[in-house]
């Protein structure tokens, strides 16, 4: 794993655990009915990202599988189980970021009845961050195990071909 992706993947986090504190202070970005969401959403960032960090359902014993294929070349798998993990971590931020921010529109409407609409806006993009950062570690983590689940299938089913053609 990159460097670059473990301080993305720490930022990001730190950023909900930030959000999740100013909950607690007169600065608020949230309306408290989102707080237990928030607390939520925190606990699966957190969790995600000690999976994602951990190496659990990576190419563990690719040596053996590729040796019974009659090759020792693994390029194969890990990058379209990146594209995976990937392509699940920005669809789970999209639909989570989108969700959230439906779910806090209020702020706005809020700010609005306050006369700070500019305040209002921004605890509104506020919510909507940290959903897309929820949802990302989230849709990483369902990315990283349907490309396990498809590496797994797709080495038996290239096994069985090769001794059937054998």
């Amino acid at each position: 794993m990159s460097r670059f992706r473990v301080i993305v993947y720490y930022g990001a986090l730190l950023t909900l655990i930030a959000i999740l504190a100013l909950q607690y202070s007169k600065q608020a970005m949230l309306p408290r009915t989102q707080t237990p969401v928030l607390w939520f959403a925190v606990g699966v960032s957190l969790a995600s990202l000690l999976t994602l960090r951990s190496g659990w359902m990576r190419d563990a014993a690719w040596k053996e599988e590729q040796a019974r294929l009659g090759t020792i070349v693994n390029n194969y798998y890990a990058p379209r189980r990146e594209a995976l993990s990937n392509g699940f971590a920005v669809a789970g931020g999209v639909f989570t970021s989108l969700w959230w921010a439906l779910a806090t529109w209020s702020v706005v409407l809020g700010g609005m009845r306050r006369h700070v609409a500019g305040r209002g806006l921004a605890d509104f993009e506020v919510a909507a961050l940290a959903g897309a950062i929820a949802g990302g570690f989230g849709g990483a983590v369902i990315g990283l195990i349907v490309g396990h689940v498809w590496e797994s299938r797709h080495r038996r089913s290239r096994i069985a071909r090769k001794t059937v053609n054998a």
